[in-house]
Order: structure tokens, then C-alpha cells, then sequence
């Protein structure tokens, strides 16, 4: 379905930081399509910005989600033995100026905003001009796993630590309605083994840097935490697809249609 002609207010996405559960996004912008919903701004964080920028610059859901099953993190990863970590971002970067066309955020089809957290002060910082890809990586490089990327003299690394789910930056940008995807939410029971117990905990603390989630007017978090040793990419996007359906008729109702 085309997006709505009636849609009045401006509709402000915000997609949260998690690896790969960021297959979850797609199926919530799979579904977001099909109900005719208009997007008017984007903002993320890691996983989240690359599929953010992605939308921003005017990709089709079909053609994300055809990449998202495509691309292994070896598509993206070089290892690069280094004093700060032993992962480069460098592919990821190249990959997205490929897939973009170098674009810079004046280049975008819609407002976008990604963060990245400064490596001495733990401060966030939201990207806002230059460079997406270089954006996106920086926004991407998960401590002390992958190394940190300069921008302006400054080393950044992945945005989750200091601002996972960016709702307050995209407030900023002239929105009505936001619509915030955290890919980590609660569990009603203890995790099968150390690796999905280690990623529930982390998400918790990822979670915790965005404030309140709250602030959104619509939340929607995927059940991943329940699911944790999904063994398939479109598991995720399931998930992702009926988060999304099960608070759909609330959004609409926030953006009057």
C-alpha cells in the first residue's frame, strides 16, 4: 500500500541498537508499508543506523530486507589487530558509500540522525551532517570488540552506550508522532544458556542509556528476549512483524488516520 495521502502529522522513527535482533526492524518496516504509514524523519543507533539510513535514503523495505539477507557480518568485519580492538569497520564503511552513493545527510530523503558515544568522556554525540557511512560506522563499532573511528579529532564507538534508542534527538526534528523499535525488552523466564543470558543483561544496560523509552508515543519492542537462540534471520523479522502489527492501531490512532 502507497503511504497515506491523509496522513497530516509528521511521523518520527526511532530504531534501537542489538546486532543482529536488528532483523526485528525490518519486519516493523514491513509492516509500517503495508499499512500505508508515512515515515517523515529517522533516527538510530548502531544496527539501528544502518537500517536507519537505509530508509532515510530512500531504499524500499523489499530491497532492505533482500541486503539484511544477503550481508554476514563477514561482509562487514575485517580482522585488524590493533591496540584498541581487533575488529575494523572499515568494509562496513565501504559497503555503505556503495549502497548509498557516498551520500551525505544533506543527500537524504528524509532527516536523519545516528549517535555515537565519545571514547574519553562517554558523552553521546549525534551525527547530524557529513559523511552517513562514516556515520554509520561509528555508530556500529561496538567496544572493545571493534575498533573506535575518528571523526573531528575525536574517537567514537558504538552509540549504545551512551544513547541506544535516540528519542529525544528525533524529537528535535519537527516530528508529531514518535515511533520507537527497542530491540531489547524484558523476559519472563531465565535464559537457556551463558551467551542469551549475556545478551539479556546487556540489553538491559543498553536499554537503561536511552532515559526513559517511554517518551515515545508508541513503543514497540519485538519479544527477542524470549527468543534469544532464534537460529534464523527471518525469525527476527517475524518478531519484528508482529510487535509492530500488535501496536499498529495505536500509531495510527496518534497520527489521526
Amino acid at each position: 500500500m502507497p503511504p497515506s495521502t491523509t496522513q497530516t502529522k509528521r511521523l518520527g522513527l526511532i530504531l534501537s541498537g542489538g546486532a543482529a535482533f536488528g532483523l526485528a526492524h525490518i519486519g516493523a518496516l514491513q509492516v509500517l508499508e503495508e499499512a500505508g504509514v508515512r515515515i517523515d524523519a529517522v533516527g538510530g543507533t548502531s544496527v539501528g543506523a544502518l537500517i536507519g539510513a537505509a530508509v532515510a535514503a530512500g531504499k524500499s523495505v523489499r530491497e532492505i530486507t533482500q541486503v539484511a539477507y544477503r550481508i554476514h557480518w563477514l561482509h562487514l568485519a575485517r580482522p585488524w589487530l590493533n591496540r584498541y580492538g581487533f575488529i575494523s569497520f572499515r568494509k562496513l564503511e565501504w559497503l555503505m558509500n556503495q549502497w548509498l552513493n557516498h551520500a551525505t545527510f544533506a543527500d537524504l530523503k528524509l532527516p536523519f540522525i545516528c549517535v555515537g558515544a565519545d571514547v574519553l568522556t562517554g558523552e553521546p554525540r549525534v551525527f547530524r551532517e557529513g559523511s552517513v557511512a562514516h556515520a554509520v560506522r561509528i555508530s556500529a563499532s561496538v567496544p572493545p570488540i571493534v575498533i573506535p573511528a575518528q571523526k573531528d579529532g575525536r574517537y567514537y564507538v558504538d552509540g549504545g552506550f551512551s544513547n541506544n534508542l535516540p528519542i529525544g534527538p528525533v524529537q528535535e526534528m519537527g516530528v508529531d508522532v514518535t515511533l520507537a523499535v527497542n530491540l531489547f525488552g524484558r523476559a519472563s523466564r531465565m535464559p537457556r544458556n551463558y551467551i542469551a543470558y549475556a545478551q539479556l543483561i546487556l540489553g538491559h544496560m543498553l536499554t537503561r542509556t536511552a532515559g526513559d523509552p517511554g517518551r515515545a508515543t508508541v513503543l514497540v519492542t519485538p519479544n527477542l528476549a524470549e527468543h534469544l537462540a532464534a537460529q534464523f534471520k527471518r525469525s527476527y523479522v517475524e518478531y519484528g512483524r508482529e510487535a509492530m502489527a500488535e501496536k499498529l492501531p495505536e500509531l495510527l490512532a496518534a497520527l489521526g488516520l
